[in-house]
């Protein structure tokens, strides 16, 4: 029975006022429902609505992400995960993706150092603020009493391995972020780089091809008053385990054979690159072809770079 039928009933008119006062009653209980129902759908619908939009925006993401070797599609990915991650900032896997893409258009194709840093700060944003909403941070944190710092090393230290990606891509913007500033500020950020290295060491010491290792090689061999042994060390061992990922030895080549004047591991290292098969670790390969890049562009440096 339909409200319209409902109010034609002649009972509705009858003159028995317990009658009019039930039947008023029952009016306002339909009406008060059909409203109900109406908010009801409409909440319903703009969820089902917002989270349509997440997904459509990840599967682009991602579509473009895995044909990032082209820079308009490695913008492209870069876009629809940035928009992704304003509706759900709390999605790990979204975190995880923007916060690789900000690193990779920030390191392999913008030219502008200002916007390359643009990126690694967005980047770096990102992962510190899912981070620090951990309970695992807080709970961490939360133990020390003592400067902001400090907080932070000890809100790092209680990370489980689940965290190992977003602190590897916090980390590895983070430092390329300050790969150019000056020394002193590199210095202000060491222990907290370093407390995040070793957590990603100590938890998944693979991850993403011996990446912590690769970064303290990086590290190390540009910070004053350190042994170059740290960063041969730590060089050696990202080379030794994942010997696919060229991006070592141009980091190698750039950093630690220029500082210690060994011009012939330099060329070395960087023929290597240019003579590798790319494609011989499929996930990476875009990576790895931009690499290969880099290792022409350091060469044309090379007299310059040793003189």
């Amino acid at each position: 029975m339909n409200l319209y039928k409902f109010l034609c009933l002649p009972l509705f008119f009858s003159k028995d006022n317990s009658i009019k006062k039930f039947n008023v009653i029952i009016l306002f209980s339909l009406i008060f429902m059909n409203t109900s129902c109406i908010n009801k759908n409409t909440s319903f619908n703009r969820y089902i609505s917002k989270e349509k939009n997440l997904q459509f925006l990840v599967d682009q993401g991602k579509l473009h992400w895995n044909k990032r070797v082209n820079l308009k599609d490695a913008n492209l990915a870069k876009l629809f995960l940035s928009k992704a991650n304003n509706i759900n900032p709390d999605n790990k896997e979204i975190v995880e993706l923007y916060a690789r893409a900000c690193h990779f258009v920030g390191h392999y194709i913008e030219s502008n150092p200002n916007k390359s840093d643009s990126l690694f700060t967005e980047g770096m944003n990102t992962t510190w603020n899912f981070i620090i909403s951990t309970n695992e941070f807080q709970e961490g944190a939360a133990l020390f009493e003592g400067d902001s710092t400090r907080k932070n090393i000890a809100g790092i230290t209680n990370l489980s391995e689940k965290m190992v990606p977003i602190l590897y891509w916090w980390v590895s913007n983070y430092s390329r972020f300050l790969a150019k500033k000056p020394v002193m500020d590199r210095l202000e950020s060491r222990d907290v780089v370093e407390t995040a290295l070793h957590r990603i060491l100590s938890l998944e010491p693979d991850f993403f091809y011996h990446g912590a290792n690769r970064l303290f090689g990086g590290i190390y061999a540009r910070l004053p008053g350190v042994e170059l042994s740290l960063s041969m060390n730590n060089f050696d061992e990202a080379v030794l385990g994942s010997p696919n990922y060229l991006g070592t030895y141009v980091i190698r080549a750039e950093y630690l054979h220029t500082k210690s004047g060994n011009r012939e591991a330099f060329i070395k290292d960087l023929q290597m690159v240019l003579n590798a098969d790319p494609t011989l670790l499929p996930n990476i390969s875009p990576e790895n072809l931009f690499e290969q890049e880099k290792a022409k562009k350091l060469l044309l440096k090379e007299s310059k770079l040793f003189e």
